[in-house]
C-alpha cells in the first residue's frame, strides 16, 4: 500500500527547492563553515544558515530538500537551534505539520553564554579558593574575573542594542 502523500507539500517542496541559486547555497555553507569552531555540525550551520534566508517560516521538510539531508538530520538540526534559541517553531493552521523560522529574539543565544560564563566564573572562584594554590589559583581567578567581565560587557550590549531597538519601533 502507498503512504498518503499531502501533495500541497510535495509540490510546494519541488517549488521551494529550485529557488536557491549558488549564492545562496555559498552563502549557507559559509554560515556553517564559521560555526564549525564553535562545536556546531555542519548540517546543524546550514541550517541556520538557510534560516536566515527565508523571509517566513519554511515546513522541516522543504528544508531538508533544500539542503539535501535526511528529514531526521534536519529535525535534529532544528531541535539543536531552538534548544538556543536561534529558531523559533510555530505549528502550521490546521495541520500538526511544524514551521521553523529565525528567532527575532537575537539576545537569547547571548544570554545563555553569559549565564555560562556566570556559572563557570563561580566554580573558578571556589575552586580557586579551595583545591588550588599558587599561580594555579591566581590564574583561576583572573580567569573567573575575565567570565564575569565578559559577561558584564556583554549585557551591556544587548542592552544598548535593546534601547535602540526600542527607540526605533
Amino acid at each position: 500500500m502507498l503512504p498518503i502523500v499531502n501533495h500541497d507539500i510535495q509540490d510546494f517542496v519541488e517549488i521551494q527547492a529550485a529557488k536557491l541559486g549558488d549564492a545562496e547555497l555559498r552563502f549557507i555553507d559559509e554560515v556553517a563553515a564559521l560555526l564549525e569552531p564553535w562545536g556546531m555540525a555542519p548540517s546543524v550551520g546550514r541550517f541556520f544558515g538557510y534560516l536566515l534566508l527565508a523571509d517566513g517560516p519554511v515546513p522541516l521538510e522543504v528544508i531538508a530538500a533544500d539542503l539535501r539531508m535526511s528529514r531526521s538530520g534536519a529535525w535534529n538540526a532544528a531541535r539543536l537551534l531552538e534548544g538556543f534559541g536561534h529558531v523559533r517553531r510555530r505549528q502550521a493552521p490546521g495541520s500538526k505539520r511544524a514551521l521553523y523560522f529565525q528567532s527575532d529574539n537575537y539576545a537569547a543565544p547571548m544570554l545563555q553564554q553569559t549565564a555560562l560564563l556566570v556559572a563557570m566564573s563561580s566554580l573558578l572562584r571556589q575552586a580557586a579558593s579551595t583545591i588550588a594554590s599558587g599561580d594555579v589559583g591566581v590564574r583561576m581567578r583572573r580567569r573567573a574575573e575575565f567570565y564575569l567581565a565578559m559577561r558584564d560587557r556583554t549585557e551591556a550590549a544587548l542592552s544598548e542594542l535593546s534601547d535602540a531597538d526600542a527607540r526605533e519601533d
